[in-house]
């Protein structure tokens, strides 16, 4: 299966790399929340694969406080460059799983990280994300200022307009990369970006499915992914967005992973935060028989 997966991924971004022009990088979301028994050759695995399927980097998401913040970075910032390719690596602060960042704390990893030469730079300026964080938009000014950074977060849950009007960011980054339910995906949000933005850069989310059912973080749900690879690759073509972050690479509680199963790497499951694979198994087929049997 995962070789299915991995050249209908390398299919997919090979024909998108014919058309898109406008699209500088194409990223993977990555969990360095799930990397705390990495080696660097792990690092080294994984960055291997994503640039074989021409993934340009990955995005990598830190909840704030997490240990693997130290040692894992320097791991995967090692492996980057070890491997001397073009591949790089830029940083997403998660504001939701940890709570709110402080801001000297992302000063601080920004001036550690932004020079190396496997940090994804536009232009001149270290590229800068965040999964979610309104709340400390105020913020990013004084961190923009001390780390000279270009700034594209992830405030979804404002909507594009909102998001855009508190007036702190470079562009924007959409986590809308799945319909909801039964429903087929559109472009109606992408297009709400677009026309916020103004030209500015927009950051498009595209994931192949979503089903998470882990009652320790309240979700359990199933949304349709059928043809959803297939679907948001013809709207990224379409739309030629200025970039493209994939969710994700390694996101295993969500299932929306592409890269590798890796036994080391299933922290999201430990601590009975999620149910055994038996009743995981009865649950996902449960919601199928919700969504698809008439009744």
């Amino acid at each position: 299966m995962r070789s299915i997966i991995s050249w209908f991924l390398a299919a997919c971004l090979l024909a998108a790399g014919q058309v898109r022009a406008n699209v500088k990088a194409v990223f993977a979301h990555f969990m360095v929340g799930n990397t705390g028994l990495y080696t660097v050759a792990d690092w080294e695995d994984d960055i291997s694969k994503a640039a074989a399927t021409h993934i340009d980097g990955f995005v990598l998401n830190m909840a704030a406080g997490e240990a693997t913040n130290g040692a894992s970075l320097a791991n995967a910032f090692t492996a980057a460059n070890n491997l001397g390719s073009s591949f790089r690596l830029l940083f997403s602060f998660d504001y939701a799983g940890n709570g709110l960042w402080d801001k000297q704390d992302v000063v601080a990893l920004i001036s550690q990280y932004s020079s190396n030469p496997a940090y994804y730079r536009r232009g001149s300026q270290p590229l800068v994300s965040t999964f979610e964080g309104p709340a400390a938009s105020g913020d990013w000014p004084s961190i923009k200022t001390a780390t000279g950074c270009f700034f594209i977060p992830s405030w979804s849950s404002l909507g594009a307009a909102p998001a855009w009007a508190k007036g702190t960011a470079d562009g924007l980054f959409s986590w809308a990369a799945w319909p909801e339910g039964p429903n087929s995906m559109s472009t109606f949000t992408d297009h709400s970006y677009l026309d916020a933005l103004g030209g500015a850069p927009y950051m498009m989310g595209v994931s192949p499915w979503f089903y998470t059912n882990m009652p320790g973080y309240r979700k359990n749900w199933l949304w349709r992914g059928d043809s959803l690879w297939f679907d948001r690759w013809v709207h990224v073509m379409h739309l030629q967005p200025e970039y493209v972050q994939i969710i994700s690479w390694n996101d295993y509680g969500e299932s929306h992973h592409i890269g590798p199963l890796r036994d080391k790497a299933y922290v999201a499951f430990d601590g009975n935060l999620a149910p055994t694979a038996v009743d995981s198994a009865r649950v996902f087929q449960a919601k199928i028989c919700e969504l698809w049997i008439p009744n």
